[in-house]
């Protein structure tokens, strides 16, 4: 069905993108149109009957979580299912792996995974502490001796202001993120700094991610060429 779906929907853009009007596209329309109009049934007869009669409640409280990343289809805004919306995923660990709302994985490849995301991260706590810095290569040094220290002492006296404001705002909610963009050792570098929340929206900490910028100015400036 989803094959079908997709050759429904290509067809609808080519009819859009070229529309004549003449009897090869009127006829080419009704019958994409007759396609989806028989889709449409079959969905509602047969699919969304086999759904209902087969799926748990977790799995649909699960299925109405991830239909909140999409777009609206044919409705203004998604029905709130307040008791799906509410109810918090499970994190725990268990047979050596870290198991999370949105996945699971194990020690080794969260770590893999922390340190190949293509950019500098950095988690302050919410009392202020350094917890955790990514490993590699970084414009940005952070020795690993400032973790457990509090993370104004780890900043010139002129940053240190700064710093203690952009927390101060995440902390009272008055800013989510900050960017800052700078250049560093001739690289265009964007430093983003993000409150962290939990699902409650309560202030866990703060993170900083610094990301080399190069690759996308490289990239607009061969489009404009």
């Amino acid at each position: 069905m989803w094959g079908v779906d997709d050759e429904i929907r290509d067809q609808l853009r080519r009819l859009a993108k070229n529309p004549t009007m003449d009897a090869d596209w009127k006829e080419t329309y009704l019958n994409t149109i007759q396609r989806a109009q028989e889709m449409i049934y079959k969905e509602n007869n047969i699919l969304f009957s086999l759904c209902a009669e087969n799926f748990t409640k977790d799995e649909w409280e699960q299925i109405y979580k991830d239909s909140l990343g999409y777009e609206p289809c044919l409705m203004d805004t998604i029905p709130v299912w307040e008791e799906a919306r509410t109810k918090q995923g499970e994190m725990k660990l268990q047979d050596q792996e870290i198991i999370l709302p949105s996945g699971h994985m194990n020690p080794k490849q969260l770590q893999a995974l922390l340190n190949t995301i293509p950019m500098e991260i950095s988690f302050v706590d919410e009392q202020n502490i350094n917890r955790y810095f990514n490993e590699g290569y970084k414009l940005f040094k952070r020795p690993n001796m400032a973790i457990d220290r509090e993370v104004f002492s780890c900043h010139p006296p002129k940053i240190e202001p700064m710093v203690r404001k952009i927390i101060d705002d995440f902390r009272n909610g008055r800013k989510d993120s900050v960017d800052v963009w700078m250049e560093k050792m001739g690289k265009t570098v964007l430093v983003r700094y993000m409150a962290i929340r939990d699902a409650n929206g309560d202030y866990v900490g703060t993170g900083e991610f610094v990301q080399e910028m190069d690759f996308a100015k490289e990239h607009f400036l061969k489009q404009t060429k």
